[in-house]
């Protein structure tokens, strides 16, 4: 599998997903010292810079791509900052990023090849952003024409959409309970318009749903 990172987590990716066969085959920094880092750790693998000028970038990084994984910076979004949301040119990103899949999509099918695999990564203020920045990044990627709104009045840590152009699944996961020593809260969206893919299967454990119960256990 093929991937383009997009922004911060870049190396973590590439680090998470090597030992999985994954191959980056593009990033998309800006910082001068991440840059640096990555310069350093993969020299072979190009750096496109700005991701808002995905439009000039080679299609044939797209017809590629597998999967884009993208992490927008999550200052416009965190408790650490002043959470301005779409206000703030960096939690526009976010949309930016959506514009980028329907892109990638688009080019992928001038070739024949089916719709990328999305997996985006962001703080958990995201879902609770004041300018509705989430609902819009959801509408973007399903395909509707105005922003999505939450059932409850709020969104939730975790959810499904299926709209006309993408399936969606969204879930808010702790690094503490994936073997790693600290707390770190992040939400996870995975969404995909290729056929036979179901992003709830990738977030979600199916045991004890549907029917499926685990077997009884004795008491301790």
């Amino acid at each position: 599998m093929n991937f383009i990172s997009i922004c911060s987590g870049i190396e973590a990716a590439s680090v998470a997903f090597g030992p999985l066969g994954w191959k980056a085959i593009a990033f998309s920094e800006i910082e001068p010292f991440p840059c640096a880092v990555l310069a350093h750790h993969y020299p072979e693998t190009p750096n496109m810079g700005d991701m808002s000028k995905f439009r000039d970038w080679p299609e044939e990084l797209f017809v590629q791509a597998d999967v884009i994984v993208g992490g927008p910076p999550c200052q416009a979004f965190s408790v650490a900052g002043l959470r301005n949301g779409l206000n703030d040119e960096r939690g526009n990103l976010t949309l930016t990023y959506a514009e980028m899949i329907n892109h990638a999509d688009a080019v992928r099918s001038l070739y024949g090849k089916p719709p990328v695999i999305v997996l985006y990564e962001n703080v958990p203020g995201l879902l609770s952003d004041k300018t509705g920045a989430y609902g819009c990044f959801l509408a973007a990627l399903a395909g509707e024409s105005f922003p999505l709104e939450p059932a409850g009045g709020r969104w939730t840590d975790a959810g499904y959409v299926l709209g006309p152009k993408r399936a969606i699944a969204w879930r808010v996961l702790d690094a503490q309970y994936f073997q790693l020593a600290q707390r770190r809260r992040r939400v996870f969206v995975v969404a995909s318009a290729r056929k036979g893919f179901d992003p709830a299967t990738v977030l979600f454990e199916w045991d004890g749903l549907r029917r499926d119960f685990a077997p009884s256990r004795e008491a301790g």
